[in-house]
């Protein structure tokens, strides 16, 4: 039966760091990464519950000494649904981000299409130079 552990951080670097750590120190494999929000990012990884405990302690110590470790956490069995549901949750979020891309792409087109620019043309002055 495979174990779930979880580290949350305060930013992207350092979960990856976090994350590369875990996974020099024990065999381990990432279920997947959330940007929760106010910068915190979390990264859940599964294995045998000794390699996930090493792992996230591993993880966890290296980016503790910055001070940007919010938290840890490791469940000996989880129940099936759980893990099945962080992998659709995760799916999920990508699908909603690449919507909001798609969007933004489409607004942006429509916003330069409604404008039109004008330049003004600069002052020609003839004559002599004094």
């Amino acid at each position: 039966m495979k174990s779930l552990g979880v580290i949350e951080t305060y930013g992207l670097t350092s979960a990856i760091q976090a994350a590369d750590a875990a996974c020099k120190a024990a065999s381990v494999e990432i279920v997947g990464y959330r940007k929760i929000g106010s910068g915190l990012v979390s990264v859940c990884f599964q294995g045998e519950i000794s390699a996930v405990r090493t792992a996230i302690d591993h993880g966890a110590s290296v980016v503790s000494h910055q001070n940007l470790l919010k938290g840890t956490l490791v469940i000996a069995r989880p129940e099936e649904s759980v893990i099945t549901q962080l992998l659709s949750a995760k799916n999920t979020a990508s699908e909603i981000e690449q919507c909001r891309e798609a969007s933004v792409r489409e607004s942006s087109v429509e916003t330069l299409e409604n404008h039109v620019v004008v330049e003004p043309k600069a002052e020609v002055r003839k004559g002599k130079k004094s």
